[in-house]
């Protein structure tokens, strides 16, 4: 028998790359908000809520 299947070592490298992804994402996300150090503007959805508001209203 085999200590590890063919599933599991699909299912191991599926959750290493999707790790993989998710920390380059937050640190692009992290530097991406580094260079836009603004006080004046909201984070979250709250933000982006007035920001579409601000945008429909003209």
């Amino acid at each position: 028998m085999q200590p590890r299947t063919n599933a599991g070592r699909r299912t191991r490298n599926t959750v290493v790359v999707a790790l993989i992804v998710a920390g380059l994402w937050a640190g692009v996300a992290l530097t991406r908000g580094a260079a836009r150090a603004d006080d004046s503007r909201q984070d979250g959805p709250v933000g982006h809520f007035s920001r579409a508001v601000q945008l429909i209203r003209g």
